[in-house]
């Protein structure tokens, strides 16, 4: 049909504003006999790759920015080499890290338990850290949240759950109790 290209030109920009430079190259690639889903999909591989490598472009950007964040901070420097290391504060950060009970959180892997167990706390805003510290840890072990403090799941505790909510200070604010009977109210099943 006379015409035929300018068709499926026009077709493919209708009610699109398009890249002029992919929009060609998808042409092009689908071959001059294609049809306009082809162009289409050409076009969209185009695009698909270009978002792609702005993405990759931005991620790199972002990383960038938070390694000259990190310098700026003192924890980590560069030698003349453009080579980056850990300053000595980086290391003072890197060892209270290690020393957090979340470090190591294969420690906190979920094991199912016999009877449920209940936590509860009331744990001062001056510990406000620490409190999200055990709620994180509280999701890792598999504990429900029942109300604003109290979780509750059929979990083991690891030997080390204690020990850290005495490193961490909250000791004293947080309640475990295990359930081990039946209360009165009897299911109807």
């Amino acid at each position: 049909m006379k015409g035929e290209i300018l068709y499926k030109i026009l077709n493919s920009l209708d009610d699109a504003v398009l890249d002029q430079f992919d929009f060609t190259s998808a042409f092009l690639k689908a071959g001059y006999g294609a049809t306009g889903g082809k162009i289409n999909y050409e076009f969209s591989k185009l695009q698909d790759k270009r978002i792609s490598k702005q993405l990759e472009k931005e991620k790199i950007l972002k990383f960038k920015n938070y390694l000259a964040k990190l310098k700026n901070s003192g924890l980590i420097s560069e030698n003349e080499s453009k080579q980056i290391y850990l300053s000595e504060k980086g290391k003072k950060k890197l060892k209270k890290f290690k020393n957090s009970p979340l470090s190591n959180k294969e420690d906190y892997k979920k094991k199912v338990g016999k009877s449920a167990v209940i936590i509860s706390y009331d744990i001062p805003i001056a510990f406000n850290r620490e409190r999200n510290i055990l709620r994180d840890i509280l999701q890792i072990l598999g504990f429900d949240l029942i109300h604003k403090s109290v979780w509750i799941g059929k979990v083991l505790l690891p030997e080390r759950f204690v020990s850290d909510l005495n490193r961490l200070g909250i000791l004293d604010y947080v309640e475990i109790l295990e359930v081990t009977k039946n209360g009165t109210f009897k299911s109807k099943n």
